[in-house]
């Protein structure tokens, strides 16, 4: 008999569903700059990053937000704050460690994501390429900043965990999910069964059952449980609708 997960989650659900309704309110909330900064953290691979990209293309629009990930600069930071510096603009800082890191990157991000009526962002070293770039040395900055982490779960050292304490002072901090296999596997199951995840990658709702439950059974297993597990799991299913386990179990497992 297949387990009802829905109603064996229903109460994680309540909850999970909560948190996401919170990361939506605080990004709606930037639109007018009511919102000045927000911190979503969490255990990678749970969504932290569709949601928010979502949520900003429906109340913020494309054109008014900037994702930077990856290895960033400090001074193309700088210039990106400069460039979305006005009220309802937004920069998406997406587990950017290499500013993270730097203390001038977090003095950057502390004058950005302060809670002063006044945020004044300045730039203290000689630099030509501001010049070239038409960027100030200083500048008001009205903008919005959302910062996505997975510190704390497993991502980055002592130090970053003391930066990340020195910005959840100045901002909003949303919690998305909890670390463990079998929490993991209950954000799995509210995106698959809430969220719609399965049906969005093309696997058919008398499937979706199925493939949760090899989720469930080989949760010790798999190299990791995350929203990246469901989909390379669907891509498998796809791909190989008749042999969809025995490839699963040759790619996705551990030795």
């Amino acid at each position: 008999m297949a387990t009802d997960y829905r109603k064996e989650y229903a109460n994680d659900f309540r909850i999970l569903n909560e948190r996401y309704n919170g990361v939506e309110n605080y990004i709606r909330s930037m639109v007018n700059g009511d919102v000045r900064s927000l911190i979503v953290n969490g255990p990678p691979g749970v969504g932290k990053t569709h949601s928010v990209k979502t949520y900003l293309d429906t109340y913020i629009g494309s054109e008014n937000y900037k994702l930077m990930n990856g290895h960033c600069t400090l001074l193309s930071l700088y210039s990106k704050l400069y460039d979305f510096r006005d009220r309802g603009k937004v920069v998406v800082l997406d587990d950017v460690d290499s500013i993270f890191s730097k203390v001038e990157g977090l003095n950057i991000l502390k004058a950005a994501m302060d809670t002063t009526a006044q945020r004044e962002i300045h730039w203290e070293s000689p630099s030509h390429m501001l010049t070239t770039m038409g960027v100030p040395k200083s500048f008001e900055y009205n903008g919005s900043v959302v910062l996505i982490s997975n510190i704390g779960f497993g991502g980055g050292n002592n130090k970053l965990v003391a930066h990340l304490a020195a910005l959840k002072d100045r901002s909003y901090c949303s919690h998305i999910a909890e670390s463990g296999d079998d929490s993991l596997f209950r954000q799995v199951c509210f995106m698959v069964l809430e969220r719609g995840l399965f049906s969005t990658l093309g696997v058919p709702e008398e499937h979706q059952m199925m493939l949760l439950e090899y989720i469930d059974e080989n949760k010790k297993r798999l190299n990791t449980v995350s929203l990246r597990t469901v989909v390379k799991l669907a891509n498998i299913f796809r791909m190989f609708p008749k042999d969809w386990r025995t490839v699963a179990n040759q790619g996705m497992l551990k030795v």
